[in-house]
């Protein structure tokens, strides 16, 4: 009895963060839906714990997102719609972490923990060195030819903020698995989620240097790389054309988790 209780709670929880963030205008209507299945996977799967760093991970990306936006959408390197998260980049951020807690369900295991916190950490400094790096003073770099200055924003561009963000990110994420003792060995969990996740954020700008798609807008001629722009579909110019940012962020999780589990498996040595 007690356990349906504790389940019926954590049903409501999911549900109450995820109205929050829609009356909030942080996420979209059917982002709803997508952020209640992942909060569910998680939730179950792993725990309160675990549900607990990923809303902390929207927490800082919606935060890094919209500080400055004004700033940035007059560069034009903001999130459209307000910097409102939408069903697809949810799935693409979360997707990873909730196959681990959903495998966790059925077989728990430490190498299952650190590939959720690497993934969960590589997205949370991916999106803070995205949004930090259109701040930055100092023209961004192409990831894969540091002598070529490349605009905010663009695909493969970093910059020293980036690099900083993205390290205060992933340690935040780190210092929250700590504290809830993701994993059983704590001294094990900053390592794991900040070489995870700095790691998997650099595969995020390799991958869009080399082989994200880029393109403009037929309408309003800016360059972009959605798939769609004003409307209409965008001109592709380089890069492979299905290879979009939110397949950018699965392989860059994937990556993240990758090598969350190889730190974690160093250490236990």
């Amino acid at each position: 009895m007690l356990t349906f209780v504790y389940a019926v709670m954590e049903f409501f929880l999911v549900v109450a963060v995820a109205l929050a963030a829609v009356l909030l205008d942080t996420i979209d209507a059917r982002g709803f839906l997508a952020s209640a299945a992942v909060g569910f996977a998680i939730i179950y799967g792993g725990g309160v714990g675990w549900f607990i760093i990923v809303a902390v991970f929207f927490i800082l990306g919606v935060a890094f997102t919209l500080y400055k936006y004004g700033y940035k959408r007059k560069i034009g390197g903001a999130q459209g719609k307000g910097g409102a998260r939408n069903w697809p980049h949810i799935l693409a951020n979360g997707g990873v972490a909730c196959i681990a807690a959903l495998i966790y369900m059925f077989a728990p295991s430490s190498a299952l923990a650190a590939l959720f916190l690497g993934a969960i950490s590589t997205s949370a400094a991916d999106t803070a060195a995205t949004e930090l790096g259109l701040l930055s003073q100092s023209q961004p770099r192409l990831i894969t030819n540091p002598s070529r200055v490349v605009s905010p924003g663009t695909s493969g561009g970093v910059s020293p903020l980036g690099f900083v963000g993205a390290a205060f990110a992933a340690l935040v994420i780190g210092l929250m698995g700590v504290v809830l003792g993701i994993l059983p060995n704590v001294i094990f969990v900053l390592p794991v989620a900040v070489v995870g996740g700095v790691m998997g954020a650099l595969v995020d700008s390799l991958i869009g240097a080399a082989v994200q798609r880029k393109g403009y807008c037929v309408i309003c001629l800016k360059p972009t790389e959605a798939l769609k722009h004003c409307g209409e579909k965008t001109k592709p110019t380089q890069g492979a054309w299905y290879v979009e940012n939110n397949i950018v962020n699965v392989l860059s999780t994937i990556a993240g988790g990758a090598v969350a589990v190889g730190v974690f498996l160093v250490l236990a040595i």
